[in-house]
């Protein structure tokens, strides 16, 4: 059978709305994508002061930028750990 006998398979209404929604989704995306990289840029450009920074032993001086960056990242990976050690006891618990 060659590819002009057969018959083009007509796209349900149901598979026509997955392939909206996934394009849908995928331009949601690609907004959020570029809020956050704007939102990044104007955080970059207006905290570029300088701050004193105290340590226990000690002190410093830095961006406020890289303060605020770092406690994003930190808290960030703190919610990745929390998240895996409360998924962890949950399994543990439940194979008990």
């Amino acid at each position: 059978m060659t590819d002009e006998q057969r018959a083009p398979a007509e796209e349900t209404r149901f598979r026509r709305g997955l392939r909206y929604t996934h394009r849908t989704w995928t331009y949601v995306s690609l907004a959020a994508l570029v809020a956050t990289a704007v939102y990044v840029i104007l955080l970059i450009s207006l905290n570029t002061r300088r701050v004193p920074v105290d340590y226990v032993f000690g002190s410093a001086k830095a961006r406020v930028v890289w303060l605020i960056l770092v406690s994003v990242i930190a808290g960030w990976v703190l919610g990745l750990a929390t998240s895996y050690l409360l998924r962890r006891r949950i399994r543990r618990a439940e194979e008990q």
